[in-house]
């Protein structure tokens, strides 16, 4: 099945969170730095494709009803929180995923 792409809608906190380990990376190795850039847009394209192969999320907060999760290609510790919401893929926040996000999301 061949699924026309979603509308991409990038949160403005994901994009900071995306700058942000963008910035962790560059201060090592910038090698690294444009692969996580990389990876992050190729994974999100792919969900624009296919937004449900995300994991459903199961938060105490009933706005976050339809979240789901997925792992940034290549870099397994860094998560995708997002919801398809109809003809749109709205992204959330990318967190590492040995952050407290449940405790964070269920404060928001």
């Amino acid at each position: 099945m061949n699924m026309t792409p979603l509308i991409l809608d990038v949160d403005e906190d994901a994009q900071a969170d995306i700058a942000e380990i963008g910035c962790y990376y560059a201060e090592r190795d910038r090698d690294v730095e444009n692969r996580f850039y990389l990876a992050v847009e190729q994974t999100i394209q792919t969900l624009t494709r296919s937004p449900y192969l995300g994991e459903r999320c199961r938060f105490r907060n009933s706005t976050l009803e339809g979240m789901r999760v997925w792992q940034v290609f290549g870099f397994s510790n860094y998560l995708i929180f997002y919801r398809p919401q109809g003809d749109t893929l709205h992204v959330l926040r990318i967190f590492h995923g040995a952050r407290d996000y449940n405790t964070m999301f269920n404060e928001e």
